[in-house]
């Protein structure tokens, strides 16, 4: 999984060192599973020392101190040398603990704590800021996906392009296609006309030639990975990930299975006992990847996601075997 960190990594170590780093990336294959998913690993030497360096990759809930605590003696025991977690956040109490824990870490542009070497714990960090402004919403990015995979929504009135782009009760409501439809116009990737009373959309292409103008601005839809213990998995979860690139494809697919839940299963599965979450995947029984549109909106059977937004939630993945299914997957879509 793609991680913008090692550039901002690389220059937050420059500020502190007044040199910049080599980072050259480091295989990984006798860890276990969760940490293979959860970090990219680089080795570089750090004030006269070679480290490794564990990058946590996108889409995870920042762990609790004790949680990383256990990732790094893991990291240090199974590598056999030093180990640095590089994370995007932590709170200033988890930062405290961790320090009291000994855990060297370092949180780019804001804090490092590599005890013997450097300590930089200035309170200067960065809540998350939003998304580049680039980068379509999820209502707008669902929306052209549809257009795209499920049915035209050319010449069709606002309040009946809310209506259709549903499954069940999951769907947009008027005042949020308002939104998306000045979003996409501002984008340049639709216009609006009027037809009698309706606003309608007129997208500027069409099929694969829409799809390379959006792309850039499309985004994973995965918000958040957790592994889970679930007793009886299938719909109305999607196959996701590489267990969703695995059937249309000769990929294998990994030990455990992953599917995808919109934005608000997850927590009420959890709550009810559907679902029970897990530490890592040790301990579970299938991975779930929480998208930030609904996946069933777009999926075309009752087993898997989407071609699309498969797509997108893989298309930064370093296995060469994966790329290669991703640029057939996408030859495959008719559009």
């Amino acid at each position: 999984m793609k991680t913008a960190l090692p550039e901002h990594l690389l220059r937050y170590l420059e500020t502190l060192s007044g040199e910049r780093p080599d980072l050259g990336p480091e295989e990984a294959q006798q860890l276990p599973l969760f940490l293979r998913e959860r970090y990219a690993l680089y080795s570089a030497r750090l004030f006269g020392q070679k480290s490794l360096i564990a990058v946590e990759t996108e889409n995870w809930e920042s762990g609790s101190p004790a949680e990383y605590g256990k990732h790094e003696e893991t990291l240090r025991q199974k590598l056999g040398q030093p180990v640095v977690l590089v994370v995007p956040f932590l709170a200033s109490h988890a930062r405290n603990r961790m320090v009291q824990m000994g855990i060297p870490f370092i949180v780019p542009g804001s804090q490092a704590f590599l005890p013997g070497r450097m300590i930089d714990l200035r309170e200067r960090f960065p809540r998350p800021g939003p998304k580049h402004r680039g980068t379509l919403t999820p209502a707008a990015q669902c929306t052209v996906l549809y257009h795209l995979l499920r049915s035209r929504l050319d010449r069709m009135p606002l309040k009946d392009i809310a209506e259709k782009v549903r499954i069940g009760e999951v769907h947009y409501s008027p005042t949020m296609m308002t939104k998306v439809k000045d979003e996409l116009e501002a984008a340049e990737i639709c216009k609006t006309t009027r037809s009698g009373r309706s606003t309608v959309l007129e997208f500027a292409a069409a099929g694969r030639d829409l799809w390379k103008l959006v792309e850039p601005r499309l985004a994973s839809p995965v918000k958040k990975v957790r592994w889970v213990r679930w007793e009886a998995p299938g719909y109305p979860a999607l196959l996701a990930g590489i267990s969703a690139l695995s059937r249309r494809s000769l990929i294998g697919d990994d030990r455990l299975p992953t599917y995808a839940l919109g934005p608000r299963m997850l927590e009420s599965w959890l709550e009810r006992g559907t679902l029970t979450g897990c530490p890592d995947a040790e301990q579970a029984t299938a991975k779930i990847e929480v998208w930030s549109y609904e996946p069933k909106l777009l999926g075309n059977d009752d087993e898997s996601v989407d071609p699309l937004s498969l797509y997108l939630s893989l298309r930064y993945s370093a296995d060469e075997r994966v790329q290669q299914q991703l640029e057939r997957l996408l030859k495959e879509v008719k559009w």
